[in-house]
């Protein structure tokens, strides 16, 4: 009964904490590791009173990016400083022009402006849950995701979308 929870879990959150993930560390190979241990850290830790699943997967999961950040930061700069990153897995998943778009202008952003957009409108937390998620303070999310669409803004109007 309970590996049909966890699959059922698994099923209804992997995708969604995959490009979670993916948006902010903008590795496939990364965030593949990352959702995967996200979901191996629930089956060993769920807690017993846990009324919602999804937004302790997600804090799981920002915790294990915020690791790899603090453990790989040569490796990222590098990463970031290089021009060649291969976008064809977000692209398969974004379905139009637009999103696509959108989903550059939002790779330009830093990562806890990320976090918190991504978080936001494409997994649907409010700013109070994703201060839960972040582990910021809620007036912080605010400041940041205020900053961010601003950036957001000047981004596509750019794109001239």
């Amino acid at each position: 009964m309970a590996e049909d929870i966890i699959e059922k879990i698994y099923r209804e959150n992997s995708k969604r904490i995959y490009l979670y993930v993916f948006s902010v560390c903008r590795n496939e190979h990364v965030a593949e590791d990352i959702t995967q241990e996200t979901f191996v850290k629930a089956l060993i830790s769920l807690p017993d009173d846990c009324v919602s699943v999804t937004p302790w997967l997600y804090r799981v999961a920002t915790n294990l990016t915020y690791d790899y950040f603090r453990n790989h930061k040569k490796e990222i700069k590098a990463e970031l400083s290089d021009e060649t990153v291969d976008f064809s897995v977000s692209d398969r998943m974004l379905q139009t022009e637009d999103n696509q778009i959108l989903y550059h202008c939002i790779r330009k952003l830093d990562e806890k402006e990320r976090m918190v957009i991504t978080l936001h409108y494409f997994s649907g937390f409010r700013q109070s849950e994703i201060s839960v998620i972040t582990g910021l303070s809620y007036s912080n999310v605010r400041i940041i995701m205020s900053r961010a669409r601003e950036k957001l803004k000047k981004y596509l109007k750019e794109e001239q979308i």
